[in-house]
């Protein structure tokens, strides 16, 4: 046998996903089977009952015939078919009818219907619902003549039926017909959100491929200008290459966590013991030209003794290095930053403390929220999409901390990032590195 295993690579692997959706209609199959059979078996039991009430009817009309025969001979004669006066006929007829409805009204069927008198068996129809059903009651020892029954039909009954199940089968149909239909959306969402997913990813991958190139030319550029014309350059030249040559290699790194974002891999395995001290520190050292050319001010106040905390360092580099940026940028004034480090309750906090514009109390409840972008007055030149709050607070939550925000307008602003320590701190820190 000859494997063709182009075809087995294209074949699409059976995911979990598939299999939820697939048990998933199973089960909803199963119960709109099983509620089916509930509907038809009510419907079963019902038409027992119905056709119970009847039989007692006719054994009670059959007792109340057998008091009236002894003293009519008349009945007896038109219940065996004799012959007899047309008057008699009719006014026997009536009295039998009287008698029937006198006996179903005991039982509470109020159902038009058909009798007549029969001088031989019938074969009795099946019970079946939605078929015509005939209530046969014999009249053997009551006459002289054997194989003398009434024969009663309904012709309604079938409506009767299901009138008495119309409110348990209506809710049920209903009930029935809002699974499926809620499935069927649910479907078409999940559809449309893999696919979403899918072009999402694939977005991302070819973005990032289009980001490596530049990146490696720019970082290949770099070292080769600080290689050829090593003392060479002016001080400032020089300085402008680092700078260059830093932030080339901290928009690597971001590529690369995007990367890894969009292949699935970034999970809880990745984070590690990180010194936040040493943290803070390198993200103040990535934006010493940017203090410098804003004649900015920065400070930091290591007042922590415990300050080791498990999280992944690009992710929360990142983030403090968003609340650095904003600091530089909401500002009308030269930004003096202050940064301080201090131990709560067997929790890091984390003070970001600037002299910007600040932010109303209106804005500070949504000013973590996707795409907020609080007015910034007279500041203007201000670019952005209203993201890097959200992915502050994100950062910090996904280390199981918690940030806050107190500010005031034109006075600045006081963020406070809380993360929970390390267990077995003191044990850990004699096997780290400070």
């Amino acid at each position: 046998m000859k494997i063709n295993y182009n075809q087995m690579k294209n074949c699409k692997p059976f995911n979990k996903q598939d299999l939820l959706v697939i048990s998933t209609f199973l089960v909803l199959t199963l119960l709109i089977i099983i509620q089916i059979s509930l509907i038809f078996r009510a419907a079963q039991i019902e038409e027992q009952k119905f056709n119970h009430r009847v039989t007692l009817a006719l054994k009670a009309a059959r007792d109340e015939i057998a008091i009236r025969l002894p003293k009519c001979n008349d009945m007896s004669d038109f219940l065996c078919g004799r012959k007899c006066p047309d008057h008699i006929h009719k006014s026997k007829y009536s009295e039998l009818d009287s008698i029937i409805k006198a006996n179903l009204n005991i039982y509470n069927i109020d159902l038009p219907y058909t009798f007549e008198i029969t001088d031989s068996l019938l074969h009795k129809s099946k019970n079946n619902f939605f078929n015509s059903t005939s209530y046969q009651q014999n009249l053997n020892g009551l006459l002289d003549q054997k194989g003398i029954q009434i024969n009663l039909q309904f012709p309604s009954r079938n409506q009767y039926l299901i009138s008495q199940l119309w409110g348990q089968l209506g809710i049920s149909i209903i009930f029935l017909l809002f699974v499926m239909l809620s499935f069927l959306i649910t479907w078409r969402l999940f559809r449309k959100e893999k696919e979403l997913m899918v072009h999402t990813t694939d977005f991302i991958n070819n973005m990032v491929h289009e980001f490596q190139t530049p990146i490696t030319n720019i970082r290949f550029a770099t070292n080769l200008i600080k290689k050829n014309v090593a003392g060479k350059l002016p001080e400032k030249a020089q300085e402008y290459t680092d700078v260059i040559l830093n932030e080339t290699i901290r928009l690597q790194t971001h590529v690369e966590a995007i990367l890894k974002v969009a292949s699935g891999t970034n999970n809880q395995n990745s984070k590690e013991i990180i010194n936040i001290h040493k943290l803070i520190e390198h993200v103040i050292y990535t934006f010493d030209f940017r203090l410098k050319h804003a004649q900015a001010s920065i400070s930091f106040n290591a007042k922590a003794s415990k300050y080791k905390i498990e999280a992944e360092w690009n992710p929360l580099t990142l983030a403090f290095s968003n609340l650095i940026d904003n600091a530089l940028k909401y500002v009308t004034e030269k930004p003096n930053i202050q940064i301080t480090t201090q131990n709560k309750n067997n929790n890091l906090l984390v003070l970001v403390k600037d002299n910007g514009i600040g932010i109303h109390k209106d804005d500070q409840v949504q000013i973590f929220d996707k795409f907020f972008r609080v007015y910034t007055g007279n500041v203007h030149n201000v670019k952005g999409f209203g993201l890097g709050l959200t992915y502050v607070k994100k950062v910090v939550e996904q280390c199981g901390g918690q940030i806050e925000i107190h500010s005031i307008p034109n006075k600045g602003s006081i963020f406070t990032l809380s993360f929970p320590l390390i267990n077995n701190y003191v044990v850990k820190t004699n096997n780290t590195n400070n």
